[in-house]
């Protein structure tokens, strides 16, 4: 959502503080801002809070709560009958912070909240855009934000009584390294899900409110976009091979599940493509295992625009190199500009010549590639491979 100072400024009486300061008070206290070009913000709202952010008005009644600054005109609110109960010390229990009751007392104020007290009991009433309000944790959030998290003091943990039996988990990242050397890739999706056994009572997400029971969905759903992009990773005859290790929750309990998406033969005919990883015995299986550690490459950038891909094969004389005819494509291709990466696709011999066929992926680092573009460029490559003396097919 794309707002900027001076269409905030027109809800304050107030000068507000400059864009940047602005853009920290979000930061800090509310949202996410993607980025500030000139005086604009864009600021991301999730969905808990689109009920009573998604508007101008609604941006500038929370700047108004962070900074303490009264609006030009109030917003008409409505308060359900619901209400939540609290009290300070269950707030600080929650944080771990030290907040005076007057401090909290004023996060009520600033955000709008209706507050009924009795004795040491807060009755707290949100207004109705705020349905993300709903238990003495959210309250606690709220204040916590409004105050600043910075004043919550870090405490250490307390130290464990006994030494921590790694052996399981040293089980599964063997298991996972295992998977890694047969050409599979780990993946992680979200938890959450449309329908499931186990409904949120306060979604971060609307529209996934409940968590999964099963990763099969997700994971075929990866698989799905994996096959999408493949040409961009693997020859022609690879394909991709993911898996994942992850919590489900059906009605019947949490618990760790693994799920391929083909079969690891080598590991016998009665391992499938899922299992239970709560109850397989993985501790004498990692007992003495030490995990593998992968080293990052150097970054490269990627393209986000389309890819095209088109084959081409020739009949070439028996004594021709394979890999000097793939140069003579590559050298053509790169320079047009959009080469991406050339596999091989085929070969066979017939009435003493050999047919070679070639896979090239084209895409730019700055643009949407067209049809007629790469057809240009296929032409070329056609041409010089003609010139060479070989007949394309």
């Amino acid at each position: 959502m794309k707002i900027s100072r001076q269409s905030l400024q027109h809800h304050f009486e107030k000068v507000l503080p400059d864009i940047a300061d602005i853009a920290d008070a979000f930061t800090f206290h509310a949202f996410e801002i993607d980025s500030i070009e000139g005086d604009v913000l864009d600021v991301k709202v999730l969905p808990n809070r689109a009920a009573d952010c998604s508007t101008e008005e609604g941006v500038a009644v929370e700047l108004s709560a962070i900074l303490d600054l009264p609006l030009r005109s109030e917003p008409e609110l409505s308060y359900p009958s619901a209400s939540v109960s609290t009290t300070a010390r269950e707030i600080n229990g929650l944080l771990g912070a030290d907040f005076s009751s007057a401090e909290i007392e004023d996060v009520f104020r600033r955000l709008r909240l209706k507050v009924k007290q009795e004795g040491k009991v807060y009755s707290v009433v949100a207004p109705a855009p705020r349905n993300d309000l709903v238990c003495a944790a959210d309250v606690a959030e709220e204040v916590g934000r409004i105050l600043g998290y910075d004043r919550v003091p870090a405490t250490e943990l307390p130290p464990t009584d006994a030494p921590v039996d790694q052996a399981r988990f040293r089980g599964i990242e063997r298991m996972k390294d295992q998977l890694v050397e047969k050409g599979f890739t780990e993946v992680s999706t979200q938890s959450f899900t449309k329908e499931g056994d186990v409904i949120l009572a306060n979604p971060l997400d609307t529209t996934r409110p409940a968590l999964r029971t099963s990763l099969e969905d997700t994971l075929q759903k990866a698989l799905e976009q994996a096959k999408r992009f493949a040409p961009l990773l693997f020859s022609p005859r690879g394909k991709p091979k993911i898996f994942e290790v992850g919590n489900v929750f059906p009605k019947n309990g949490e618990y760790l599940e693994l799920r391929m998406t083909e079969r690891v033969a080598e590991w016998g005919d009665a391992v499938g493509t899922v299992d239970n990883l709560s109850v397989a015995k993985l501790e004498d299986y990692g007992k003495d295992y030490t995990p593998k550690r992968y080293e990052l490459g150097v970054y490269h950038p990627f393209s986000v625009y389309p890819f095209i891909t088109r084959d081409i094969a020739c009949w070439v004389p028996p004594e021709t190199d394979a890999v000097a005819l793939e140069q003579i494509l590559r050298n053509q291709a790169v320079a047009d500009g959009a080469m991406l990466r050339i596999d091989s696709l085929d070969r066979f011999e017939k009435e003493g010549r050999i047919s070679y066929a070639f896979r090239i992926v084209f895409q730019s680092m700055t643009r949407t590639l067209t049809d007629e573009e790469v057809g240009r460029t296929m032409e070329h490559i056609k041409n010089a491979l003609i010139s060479k003396g070989y007949e394309v097919r």
